[in-house]
């Protein structure tokens, strides 16, 4: 179990080196073709909300602190620059307070796709799906705490401020377990729902 802890924060290091790697790549091609924007994301966001799931010692209730950071595949597949939605590959780092049953903590990083498709005038509609290593501190008989992988999908709506800025609310269904890798493994799944603003960049 001390060794699976100890991957967790190597592969966290691993995701972020690669994610600054590529932001500094599409900055220097950026420059060269003489690109406006020389931004790697083109959405920035935060994302908070309050989850609810089932343990035996009681309700376990986190309350969700997440980044949201993603990029448009329509800069590197050409097929969807005239699609009207925005299909876009994102990272999540968190850090969840859990209230109930006691003081705990969790924290991760989830690595997903998001679908965002307008509707009608500043409304769009989304959905994600995502994966990641997690860490837990949570002592339960239903789940052994330390290193875990999240499973998340969700649904919502975007609201456009303006063109560049949006708020959301949308819900998340999340499974977390670890792979059988240590006993108990019946896992833990979180209702959620959720709230966030967006900043988007070209």
């Amino acid at each position: 179990m001390l060794k699976l802890r100890s991957l967790a924060k190597p592969t966290i290091f691993i995701v972020v080196v690669i994610i600054l790697f590529a932001n500094y790549a599409y900055c220097e091609e950026a420059k060269k073709e003489g690109r406006a924007s020389d931004r790697f994301f083109t959405e920035m966001g935060f994302i908070t909300g309050f989850g609810s799931a089932s343990i035996p010692e009681g309700s376990y209730q986190p309350v969700f602190l997440i980044g949201h950071f993603g990029v448009d595949l329509k800069r590197y597949f050409s097929g969807l620059k005239n699609h009207s939605g925005t299909l876009s590959v994102f990272l999540e780092p968190q850090i969840n307070p859990v209230v109930n049953p006691q003081t705990d903590i969790e924290l991760g990083v989830g690595i997903g796709l998001q679908y965002l498709h307008p509707v009608v005038g500043n409304l769009s509609i989304y959905a994600l799906g995502s994966v990641g290593p997690h860490y837990i501190s949570v002592t339960t008989t239903k789940q052994a705490n330390g290193f875990i992988f999240a499973d998340t999908v969700g649904a919502g709506l975007y609201y456009y401020l303006t063109k560049d800025s949006a708020i959301n609310a949308g819900y998340r269904f999340r499974h977390m377990s670890n792979a059988n890798l240590a006993d108990p493994n019946g896992g833990i799944d979180t209702s959620s729902g959720v709230i966030g603003y967006s900043v988007f960049f070209d």
